[in-house]
């Protein structure tokens, strides 16, 4: 921020803390105690207590904040709003505050402990019987170039939620990076099924809504007799990176002194036109389904099970500098009924094979052997990647030396 101007002493304040200097008795509105009788009005005025009444202190928030989110550092961002009456925002600071509610929630589901009570087999394997608070292990590969485990869930109404966890090398962050930004290019190395057929038929880029958020449009054929299914997607991401300038335990969200990059993924619908400026009308050549979830980016627990024995390139143990690499997601197919044998390809091949081959498209990034990839870093190298690879560092830096 220093770089761009901003004087960097100006950003010093972090999520749910108040400068000293400002937050005196002066900086706030004392109401007078009220009856016991009237709790609603009490409760007004409690609230309005919690209020920043100082107008140059309120205006130097609200100015900080929206340049931190177009540093995507959401959460700080969000904590300058605290004790600000939402009737000084401008739309960019409610934004601020929705997503970091949303980022929140992707942390929780990443971070929840999983008690995976079944195992998925031919015989257990039967949803009438599975609560859609039980996870159920899939299954976990061992011994390929990326060890990694599934677990997923399906609710009443047939929602089916997801979670994979793989330990990734630090080398492997940005060419994953890539490919997850490089929206277009996803046709080019998405696995296409014929028997049964899950093809991904289109994906388009809709727009660019700040530095990496941006919103696609993906259509994919799925088995006759049901139709097509599409997906607008927005995808922003937020940079939760503990800098050297910021102390550990000033970090606050859900892990004190973590540091961590989470890439947020939700879909939008009729309800959602004009977001971003997009026009978004009914779906005319499918059906338009809806998912939500993200990835997180963090230093990997040694004792997790996915990391033991895990060997770098060179064929060195490398249990202590890994990246734990955490995707999870909730789709609606928006299917009355199921079918088994549908859950089944979708969870035990397509998923699978799909993950597999992001991780390995992302090695072949990283060792210069997609073109396509490389083409597109280069030429969005001084708007975006140097800002990636500067940041990356950060949480490497960070980290590792944990």
């Amino acid at each position: 921020l220093a770089d761009n101007g901003i004087n960097s002493s100006m950003i010093q304040l972090q999520i749910g803390r108040q400068d000293s200097t400002d937050q005196n008795e002066s900086s706030t509105t004392v109401l007078p105690t009220t009856t016991d009788n009237d709790d609603d009005a009490t409760k007004k005025e409690d609230d309005a207590t919690k209020f920043i009444t100082d107008v140059n202190l309120i205006f130097k928030r609200l100015e900080q904040a929206q340049v931190l989110e177009e540093e995507c550092k959401i959460f700080v961002a969000a904590g300058l709003l605290e004790g600000i009456d939402p009737k000084h925002f401008q739309p960019i600071h409610h934004v601020i505050i929705k997503e970091a509610e949303l980022f929140q929630r992707l942390l929780r589901d990443s971070s929840s402990t999983i008690i995976a009570s079944k195992t998925d087999d031919h015989e257990s394997n039967n949803n009438e019987h599975t609560s859609s608070d039980e996870w159920i292990k899939q299954g976990e590969q061992r011994g390929e170039r990326h060890n990694f485990a599934m677990y997923y869930k399906v609710s009443p109404t047939n929602q089916i939620t997801c979670r994979l966890e793989t330990p990734i090398e630090p080398q492997l962050l940005i060419p994953i990076l890539a490919v997850l930004n490089e929206s277009e290019l996803y046709k080019t190395w998405i696995p296409q099924y014929k028997v049964p057929r899950l093809e991904v038929v289109k994906s388009e880029k809709l727009c660019q809504s700040g530095r990496v958020s941006q919103t696609i449009l993906v259509e994919t054929e799925v088995p006759w007799p049901i139709a097509k299914r599409e997906l607008i997607l927005k995808a922003v991401a937020c940079d939760d990176i503990i800098d050297s300038d910021r102390n550990d335990d000033d970090d606050g969200k859900d892990g004190v002194g973590t540091s961590r990059i989470l890439v947020r993924i939700q879909s939008l619908d009729c309800e959602d036109n004009g977001e971003d400026g997009l026009e978004i009308l009914p779906a005319r050549n499918g059906v338009r389904i809806k998912v939500d979830g993200g990835f997180v980016f963090e230093k990997c627990p040694v004792h997790h099970p996915m990391a033991k024995k895990k060997k770098s390139s060179s064929g060195d143990d490398d249990d202590d500098n890994l990246i734990l690499l955490t995707f999870t997601f909730s789709v609606d197919p928006k299917l009355s009924i199921l079918p088994q044998s549908v859950l089944n390809f979708f969870l035990r091949t397509a998923m699978r094979q799909i993950w597999g081959m992001f991780l390995h498209v992302a090695e072949e990034v990283g060792d210069g052997k997609r073109p396509a990839h490389s083409d597109a870093i280069e030429r969005k190298r001084e708007a975006l990647y140097d800002w990636v690879e500067e940041r990356t560092s950060a949480l490497l830096q960070h980290s590792l030396s944990k």
